[in-house]
């Protein structure tokens, strides 16, 4: 059963759309009884047909022409009369069965009725069969679209369908009758072909059981083609876009490398010549080379002069140029004037070379110059054409004229099937429209005739005004004239009529001309003043054939579609006029524009489009700012527009070749073909008629040529080539699964489909057949993104077979690399593979475990006899942020510390000021009696100052602590003259001093008093109060707890629960009173402090008989305060030089503390608010993991490539992974003990004392109780963090060697054994490929970059190698493609701009450097700079996918930069680039490393130079970093007011994989989730779907429902209810 849908259409109209289908025979027929013409209003009198279509019920079958009279046809029907929707029956038979066949309004059923023989096919008419179809929307082919099984028919041709006709447009129901003939009986006979596509009958599976060809990749054709063309003169007959230019590409290329050989060799300098009929192709064609061929290429032609150029000039341009695309009359002109001989000529590529006729100048060429030049000096000739016959012509001969003419042979393929794969063939359709009326005026033109009908200048716009009126309609006539007497037309024509009366200037004729001028405004006011009303789609203003391309185009894009449309037609000015026409009539979704060729003087109103114009306009057609194109033959060839999914001829082709050429422009994957046919026009029906035929007798004159000219020519059977040779198989061991040459194929296409698509490439295999003595050897190349790129298979007889050897070769190497499992079925993976399975090596994000952490040096061991002390002075860059006056200290050591860096320490006030410590180059041999003097001083302050005791003996202490003098030393200075021996002497002399009445006043001031009672109360006398006294009340305006009394109470009690307890000396009744300043324990000064200690005031009023002195002064005191921090920091600096010792390395211990610095509990989880953060432990580790993970990538990256020389890019980002990954670093570092040295812990006030034995202070049992092993608990993924931060921190203090060294020290590897930078060069063997003498097109292709980049190459295969893109068959020149390059390439590249913007931003976190980055080194700048330096002309690569592609990026790279006014942004509006450019520029970069012996300053440079100019500010890039999706979601939660969100993470694991699951959890609810490799990739999938929630008004409303935030902020209840959750 078929459903039929009808075409909205306009109430005027009357009957529905016709289409005829012309099919192929089929065994359906109808008989239908006999009617007259009384029963059906559409039979004449006499029992004939009125018209041939108009026996259609509306959307069924055209009938057959039966006879040469196309309109009067004898019949005898029996059918039901309705008017618009007639009913009728008929008996059918089908296949041995009689049918009944029904047709009642928009439905037709097929019943069986009984069984009768078929009625045979005996007395079809010279057209072909009919066939009925359900007719389908145009607008709509996509959605219905079906390929049919090539086993149906024939001969692959197209079929023509009925379409329905608008109403209004069928025949005039008055018309008379043209023939009085007698009724006579005719049988007339229908052909039905049902034809029910299912998807399933395509697969892969399907084809393989039905045995059917599997149809190889559209590339093969032409690369057979190109080999042909290598070996002789060629005409390459192929459909409109089935890419000969691309085939004409590689054969220049082909020719530019022999060419430079040739020079080489002493021969005479020659020239690619590519010609062209027309100016617009000149331009065009041009620009196709130079995006596809890396040479010199120039264009030229008439309108640049060229025909006036001289010899020199001319020799200018032979010596300069490699191709020159030219007019083929600029050619003929230079030859003629032996300004060129044909000896400066290797190759003539002819365009269209059909227009090789007669005197046109393709043929005057070869006629005049190529054939009596001497066969050795002769250039290659390679034609292009859709078809040999450009005329209506007889085709054979035509196309034996073509092949002596231009001296060369037709090659071309006898199966259009071969080209199925890019080549989609339009479905064909006939349409009428109603008789037209004759040719008349139209009252405008009326009244212009009567006034001006006599001026020249007029006749055409009369003619053409006059013939719209017939052909377009009323109203398209009177807009004819706006156009031709516009203000503009009208000054044109002025300005010639005034050029004529320059060149004759008589009396008479100024009089006449100066007449005709104020003709001419008169005319143009005419045509002003007239209104002319706006259009309506009805017969009043538009003609039958109008009618009908509206009534398709409402249809079409009355809705909003995809489709793209062209509308042909052969003037100008009939462009022009309904490209108006359909702007006013304002179809909702239709985008029209014109297309129309340039020439020197067109017509008055002619549209006329210059090059650049032409090129805009295809532009906005293929970008869909147009989706309709009213266009003239200028569409048909040459320009390159974008597949179409319905063309309409609204005029008719008038050979052949326009046929052909412009049906190919319907080559979408699915499409429509509309001829509109004038109803009864017999020209129509027969020029439809001469071209099919035409193009069927082309195509049996195609299979009628030599095998070796017809490209899919495969030889003897397959079977009997089998037979004779013996198949080849192999049997998978475990499951008995078989794989022959035969079933190969069909495995390789299956693989092939499942791989993930890169470029828009085509996912099959591409075969690549050449000729050699024993028959064919094929090379299969794979799609870019699989392991196995070329494989090539043994030598057979037959084209196919060398095919399935291939095959079977690559289905061999991909089972032994595990790509097809023991059933030879693909494994579910791509290139994504790589990066997935790194979750199988990725660390459990929660897992955790407690390890050993070391508590002190082993430097404070004392483990050798002290022979000698190492001062180290501790000096502030801001003393006074401390105290006012303060005295230098000294940590004096058993042995010499490394070098230690300055750090920052905080005062009270929150100042910061820089420790640095002075290191001594002498040590001190100390007397017995300094070092009792050194133990003294040591004890009393760490009793004074810290309250504690320790056993300090010359065997026990680790170190000592000494008062310097203030004095400006250096490193050279004695340490025994750096001592304050004075204060030592002092304190060694005396113990703490008691006041009494006899200690002068003034020497109080500026010591430092220790409460007697409780000694950790502590003050530093300011000055003395001589108006008070001690039994004076506590004054209000100083704090002091409650119940004080007066101020010798609060120095007593203010920090004792009972009063006077424990006071055992007198107390005076009287005692002066000081201001001083409480000495608080604040001890950590590696912080700034907290708000408290910035705002307290710690003046105080004392008496001095509760306190003791200490012999030590405030100065040193101050000094002595900030030593815990000191030495913490010190212990940490040790720790990391221990570590780094451990590992073979002297590395800056500051750089080394950051490396192994974790001061939070989820330092690892980067991006997220750190969670019990350890404040004073200076930088963590995160930035030198940035770092060192780069530089890691890097180094493992180079150790693969020298060690692996078989491996491909797969095979080496496996194995990159393997030993990069998270787990393998953490098994490392467990064996190295690296947690013992990760410092977790900020500064305590516990345990940065020394370890020794405590006698008096608190917590002397705990201090001295034998110590268990302490720990920490470290998350597996901060070990591995370290584990890359300490190689960033080679990196950052020891450059390439140090970072080389850490990374074997840490891997231990057999990849990795270099020490020093220069061994990765030392351990690279060069590959054979890159040895080779390179030919002269190679090394003329590196010079060329040399001059670009200023870097001269050694190897110039090797930089081959770099812009040899995957596509192209290795056999052509045994390079392999830039994947090993790009693979080195991308890890240098990645370290040089991690390393620049890491040094230009030392401050800035990791997740702004790694969004940061990621503008330098994204595919979209990348693809950039790889267009900007021309590198997308030097891709050797076949596809034309790719070539389209990097074709519109280089024309948006122009418009955003000519855009741009200047900004170094533009490139991020850009859309995706094709991949291969970014990959291109970066194995360029690899190629450049590995020919300068791995220089990585040659490296910087380029970068430097063409990279790093658009960086100068990164902040310019944050909105591209703020595209980072989890950087958008917390700008998005944060304009959203929501405080309550976060990441929460957990690890997945399924039998096969391990994942990291991630959600973005909203008050406690989850509002989306994602899965990655890891917790970063996880985060970002999470991240874009809340992205794509938040986009949807229904996802933001839900996320609005979780939270309530802002409601909180507007009540005031916020910082109460709102906790932040940013984990």
């Amino acid at each position: 059963m078929f459903a039929v849908r009808r075409p909205a259409l306009p109430e005027q109209q009357s009957t529905p759309i016709k289409e005829t289908v012309f099919p192929e025979p089929a065994d359906l027929l109808l008989d239908l009884g006999p009617a007259t013409a009384q029963e059906q209003p559409w039979i004449n009198g006499n029992g004939y047909m009125k018209d041939l279509e108009s026996l259609i019920p509306v959307h069924g079958t055209f009938l057959r022409e039966a006879a040469s009279d196309t309109r009067n046809h004898p019949i005898s029907l029996s059918l039901d009369t309705d008017q618009v929707l007639p009913k009728f029956s008929a008996n059918i038979f089908h296949s041995g069965e009689q049918k009944k066949f029904d047709h009642e309004s928009d439905l037709i059923t097929l019943e069986t009725v009984a069984p009768c023989p078929p009625i045979p096919i005996s007395s079809l008419g010279p057209i072909e069969n009919t066939i009925q179809k359900n007719f389908r929307n145009p607008g709509k082919l996509r959605e219905e679209a079906g390929d049919s099984d090539p086993s149906d028919t024939g001969e692959s041709e197209s079929t023509l369908e009925l379409i329905p006709e608008p109403k209004g447009s069928g025949p005039d129901s008055n018309r008379t009758d043209r023939a009085d003939e007698k009724s006579k009986e005719i049988n007339l006979q229908y052909t039905l072909e049902q034809k029910e596509i299912v998807e399933e009958e395509m697969s892969l599976k399907t084809m393989a059981l039905k045995g059917q060809k599997i149809i190889s990749d559209p590339r093969e054709y032409q690369l057979e083609l190109f080999e042909i063309a290598k070996t002789r003169n060629t005409i390459a007959v192929l459909g409109t876009g089935s890419g000969k230019t691309l085939i004409a590409c590689l054969l220049i290329r082909h020719i530019i490398e022999k060419e430079l050989e040739s020079r080489a060799a002493g021969n005479h300098p020659r020239v690619s010549f590519f010609l062209v009929h027309s100016v617009t192709l000149v331009f065009q064609q041009a620009a196709v080379l130079r995006c596809n061929i890396d040479a010199r290429i120039g264009e030229y032609c008439g309108d640049m002069g060229a025909g006036d150029w001289k010899k020199e000039t001319w020799d200018d341009v032979l010596e300069k140029q490699q191709v020159i695309v030219m007019t083929a009359d600029i050619l003929y002109s230079c030859l003629v004037h032996a300004f060129i001989k044909m000896q400066d000529i290797n190759l003539l590529c002819f365009d269209e070379a059909h227009h090789a006729k007669k005197r046109h100048s393709f043929a005057r060429i070869i006629k005049d110059f190529y054939l009596p030049e001497p066969e050795n000096t002769r250039p290659k000739i390679f034609g292009m054409t859709a078809s040999p016959v450009g005329s209506r012509a007889d085709v054979v001969h035509a196309a034996a004229d073509l092949e002596k003419l231009l001296h060369s042979q037709i090659a071309t393929t006898s199966d259009l099937s071969l080209l199925q794969g890019s080549i989609s063939r339009p479905e064909e359709a006939v349409t009428t429209y109603p008789t037209l009326r004759p040719k008349f005026k139209t009252d405008l033109c009326q009244k212009l005739h009567k006034e001006y009908g006599h001026l020249d200048c007029f006749s055409k716009i009369f003619a053409f005004a006059e013939l719209a009126a017939s052909e377009l309609g009323p109203w398209c006539a009177d807009v004819a004239w706006n156009f031709a007497l516009s203000e503009s037309q009208t000054r044109k024509l002025e300005r010639r009529a005034e050029k004529n009366l320059e060149e004759q200037p008589d009396v008479e004729r100024i009089k006449r001309i100066e007449k005709d001028i104020s003709y001419l405004q008169e005319a143009a006011d005419m045509v002003r003043k007239y209104k002319i009303p706006p259009p309506s789609a009805d017969a009043k203003h538009l003609s039958a054939k109008v009618l009908l391309l509206h009534a398709y185009l409402k249809e079409i894009y009355s809705v909003e579609a995809q489709d793209k449309c062209i509308i042909f037609v052969s003037r100008r000015y009939t462009a022009t006029i309904l490209g108006e026409l359909f702007k006013k009539l304002e179809i909702e979704h239709l985008k029209i524009g014109i297309l129309v060729g340039s020439v020197s003087r067109p017509g008055a109103g002619e549209a006329n489009l210059s090059f650049r114009e032409q090129m805009a306009t295809v532009s906005k057609f293929r970008q869909g700012k147009l989706n309709c194109l009213i266009a003239t033959s200028v569409a048909e060839e040459g320009l390159d527009i974008p597949d179409c999914s319905l063309v309409i001829r609204f005029d008719l082709y008038h050979t052949m070749i326009q046929y052909v050429q412009s049906r190919g422009r319907a080559r979408s994957s699915v499409s429509k073909y509309i001829h509109m046919l004038e109803s009864g026009n017999r020209s129509h029906l027969e020029m439809l008629n001469d071209v099919r035929n035409s193009e069927k007798i082309m195509r049996d004159f195609c299979c009628s040529l030599p095998g070796d000219r017809i490209l899919d020519l495969t030889g003897p059977e397959e079977a009997s080539v089998w037979g004779s040779l013996g198949e080849s198989y192999h049997i998978e061991p475990g499951t008995g699964a078989k794989l022959t040459m035969t079933s190969s194929m069909t495995i390789l296409i299956c693989y092939t489909q499942r791989l993930a698509q890169e470029d828009n490439e085509a996912l099959r295999p591409l075969f690549t057949v050449r000729y050699v003595p024993e028959g064919f050897v094929s090379e299969v190349t794979l799609p870019t993104l699989s392991p196995v790129q070329h494989i090539e298979g043994a030598p057979m007889p037959t084209k196919m077979a060398a095919k399935q050897s291939a095959s079977f070769m690559a289905c061999l190497e991909l089972r032994r690399k595990g790509e097809l499992d023991e059933n030879l079925m693909p494994k579910s993976r791509s290139k994504k593979r790589p990066k997935m399975a790194n979750a199988h090596l990725a660390l459990d994000i929660h897992n955790s475990n407690i390890y050993p952490r070391r508590t002190k040096p082993d430097f404070w061991k004392i483990d050798t006899p002290l022979l000698e002390l190492w001062f180290n002075i501790l000096l502030l860059s801001n003393p006074a942020s401390i105290a006012s006056e303060i005295q230098p200290i000294c940590l004096i050591t058993r042995k010499k510390l490394p070098t230690i860096p300055a750090f920052p320490v905080y005062s009270d006030k929150g100042a910061e000021s820089e420790l640095t410590v002075l290191q001594l180059s002498k040590s001190l041999r100390a007397s017995p009696d300094t070092l009792t003097k050194l133990c003294q001083f040591t004890h009393r302050l760490f009793l004074d100052l810290f309250n504690k005791t320790f056993e300090l003996t010359l065997d026990t202490v680790p170190y000592w602590i000494a008062p310097i003098k203030c004095s400006n030393f250096t490193e050279e200075s004695l340490p025994e003259s750096t001592l304050d021996w004075n204060l030592l002497e002092e304190v060694s002399s005396n113990a703490s001093i008691l006041w009494d009445d006899s200690y002068p006043v003034e020497n109080l001031i500026g010591r430092f008093l220790i409460d007697r009672r409780m000694k950790s109360r502590r003050f530093i006398v300011l000055d003395h109060n001589p108006t008070l006294k001690s039994t004076d009340p506590y004054p209000p305006s100083y704090e002091c707890p409650p119940g004080i009394i007066d101020i010798q109470d609060y120095s007593y009690n203010a920090a004792q629960k009972r009063k006077w307890l424990g006071v055992k000396w007198k107390v005076p009744e009287s005692e002066p009173v000081f201001v001083a300043e409480h000495h608080f324990h604040r001890i950590n000064y590696l912080s700034a402090p907290d708000s408290k200690w910035v705002t307290t005031d710690k003046r105080a009023l004392i008496s001095p008989s509760a306190f003791s002195i200490s012999t030590i002064p405030s100065q040193v005191i101050h000094m002595a305060m900030i030593f815990p921090s000191f030495i913490t920091r010190i212990d940490s600096y040790l720790h990391a030089w221990e570590l780094s010792g451990l590992l073979g390395m002297e590395i800056d211990v500051g750089t080394a503390l950051e490396a192994i610095t974790k001061d939070s509990e989820n330092t690892h989880e980067h991006g997220s608010a750190q969670v019990s953060l350890q404040m004073g432990m200076g930088n963590n580790y995160e930035r030198l993991e940035f770092l060192g993970d780069c530089f890691l990538k890097l180094a493992t990256s180079l150790s693969l490539y020298i060690e692996h020389h078989a491996d491909d890019e797969f095979e080496l980002h496996v194995k990159r992974m393997l030993l990069v990954c998270n787990k393998y670093l953490f098994s490392k570092a467990i064996e190295l003990k690296i947690p013992e040295y990760i410092q977790t812990e900020g500064f305590s006030r516990r345990t940065w004392y020394p370890e020794m034995k405590l006698l008096i202070g608190k917590g002397t049992t705990q201090h001295n109780a034998s110590k268990g092993a302490i720990s920490h608990r470290l998350a597996d993924k901060s070990i591995s963090d370290v584990c890359e931060a300490l190689i960033g921190a080679a990196l950052t203090d020891k450059g390439l060697d140090g970072a080389t060294q850490m990374v074997t020290a840490i891997l231990r590897t057999p990849e990795h054994t270099q020490k020093v930078w220069a061994d990765y060069h030392t351990c690279y063997t060069k590959p054979a490929y890159q040895l080779l003498e390179a030919s002269p097109a190679q090394i003329k292709f590196a010079e060329d970059i040399e001059e670009l980049v200023k870097y001269k190459f050694k190897y110039p295969r090797l930089l081959i190698s770099a812009f040899t893109h995957p596509s192209l068959p290795f056999s052509w020149e045994r390079i392999p493609s830039y994947q090993r390059l790009e693979f080195l390439g991308d890890a240098v590249l990645d370290l040089v701009c991690v390393r620049y913007i890491f040094q230009k931003y030392p401050h800035a976190d990791p997740q702004w450097l790694t969004e940061h980055k990621m503008a330098m080194v994204s595919n979209r700048f990348l693809a950039m700079i790889s267009v900007e330096m021309g590198f997308h002309r030097k891709l050797r690569r076949v596809g034309a996918a790719l070539d389209h592609a990097i074709r519109d990026y280089e024309v948006d790279i122009q418009e955003a930069k000519a855009n741009s006014n200047g900004a170094v942004d533009f490139w991020t509006c850009l859309k995706n680039p094709p991949k291969a450019l970014s990959d291109v520029l970066e194995a360029f970069l690899g190629a450049v490393f590995v020919d300068s012996g791995f220089q990585y300053s040659i490296i910087e440079r380029l970068i430097n130079t063409f990279i790093l100019p658009y960086f100068v500010d990164m902040t310019v890039f944050d909105n591209f970093a703020g595209q980072h999706p989890t950087t958008y979601i917390a700008r998005r939660m944060t304009d959203l007011h929501c405080e309550s969100w976060g990441f929460e993470s957990q690890q997945c694991t399924t039998e096969d994989m391990t994942y990291i699951l991630t959600a973005i959890v909203v008050h406690r609810e989850i509002f989306s989730y994602g899965s990655g490799a890891s917790v970063k990739a996880a985060r970002v999938e999470a991240s874009l779907a809340a992205m794509k929630k938040l986009e949807d008004p229904e996802g933001l409303k839900q996320l609005q429902s979780f939270c309530d935030c802002r409601d909180q902020v507007k009540t005031g209840q916020g910082e109460g209810h709102r906790k932040s959750k940013t984990r």
